[in-house]
């Protein structure tokens, strides 16, 4: 009895132990590995993505195929106004801005062709005015003695030379429009007009500012007759041009070749381009413009800009392999349009390009 005592004493503080250890274990216990099919990079810079995350991410391939395409360029250009459809309303004289009968107009007011945008009064110095005032009192002082003899000289027709009184006449008529000119150019003011119908694309005008002759106050033009100008290097290419399309801010532009100079500006040759309909641009945006060249096609593999990575003529491309394998690859490039591009070298005919969701996948790692 006693001996059983005993080894039960002995075993009782060894019994909480398993559970001790039991806790400890579940506290440290490792985090749960990914699931097997996650999408993850391989050694080699490979992905293995599962059917389930392609169908996910809504990836979309391609098979490479060669297609007839012509030669084709990439120009860099920006939105102008078409100069015969638009116009700039500048300062006649030194003078101070006065609003017109609506107000100074603001920028994309609609406007007629004629209307008075604003007035302009003559500012002169006060030596030049004085002297415009002597001249002005002169010659009032002139008129009425003219007007005093053509009066005299009327009521004794009969007796006096016809060609007497007619003289009398246009020298008084004569100094009566001096004496309106010098009054217009001392508190006259000039209407400034709208050249052409449009609205107003740039208003520099406040009321009382003072201007310098020549300083340029509006401009207006039409929306839906803007133009294109596209800056080249090669003076061959005016004659060798065919269609053309453009991108500016995302919104794809028919153009229509109008003609390029035979000079050069800064080491390149402007080239003009008209823009089909009426898309939402502004003066100045910038406008990338993919030409096509007149001559015989080629064969080439196309591809979407979607499917690329990158930018410039280096750029990459996943090529799904296997089911679930995907491999990144470099390429050369060449702008075909504004969608899709020429692929120069590193693609055969025949590979499987994703050209949808190729982003997600370069976000794998």
């Amino acid at each position: 009895m006693k001996r059983a005592v005993l080894i039960l004493a002995l075993l009782w503080p060894l019994s909480g132990l398993p559970h001790e250890g039991h806790q400890h274990a579940a506290d440290t216990a490792p985090a749960a590995a990914p699931p097997v099919d996650a999408p993850r990079r391989l050694a080699d810079g490979r992905l293995q993505v599962a059917k389930a995350s392609q169908h996910l991410w809504q990836l979309r391939t391609q098979v490479a195929r060669e297609s007839e395409v012509s030669a084709s360029v990439e120009l860099a250009g920006r939105v102008v106004a078409d100069p015969s459809a638009g116009g700039r309303v500048q300062a006649p004289f030194d003078g101070v801005v006065e609003a017109g009968p609506r107000g100074l107009p603001l920028p994309g007011q609609a406007v007629k062709a004629g209307e008075v945008l604003a007035w302009l009064r003559p500012s002169l110095p006060p030596l030049e005015r004085s002297a415009r005032l002597a001249a002005r009192a002169e010659v009032e002082a002139r008129l009425g003695i003219a007007r005093q003899r053509a009066a005299r000289l009327a009521r004794l027709e009969g007796s006096v030379a016809q060609k007497d009184i007619d003289a009398a006449r246009a020298e008084a008529d004569g100094l009566a429009r001096q004496f309106a000119a010098l009054g217009t150019a001392l508190d006259g003011r000039e209407a400034l007009r709208a050249p052409v119908a449009g609205i107003v694309a740039v208003a520099r005008a406040t009321t009382g500012q003072r201007v310098e002759a020549g300083a340029e106050l509006f401009e207006v033009l039409r929306p839906d007759r803007l133009m294109v100008e596209a800056l080249a290097y090669d003076p061959a290419l005016v004659a060798g041009l065919d269609t053309a399309r453009g991108e500016a801010g995302g919104t794809v532009l028919e153009l229509r070749f109008a003609g390029g100079g035979r000079s050069l500006r800064e080491g390149t040759l402007p080239l003009l381009f008209r823009v089909a309909g009426a898309p939402p641009l502004a003066v100045g945006q910038p406008v990338k413009v993919f030409a096509s060249l007149k001559g015989p096609t080629g064969k080439a593999l196309v591809l979407p800009r979607e499917a690329l990575g990158g930018s410039g003529e280096d750029v990459s491309v996943w090529v799904h392999e296997a089911p679930e394998r995907f491999a990144p690859r470099r390429l050369r490039v060449a702008a075909l349009d504004t969608g899709r591009v020429r692929v120069v070298s590193g693609l055969a005919a025949g590979e499987r390009v994703v050209v949808q969701g190729a982003h997600l996948l370069g976000g794998v790692r």
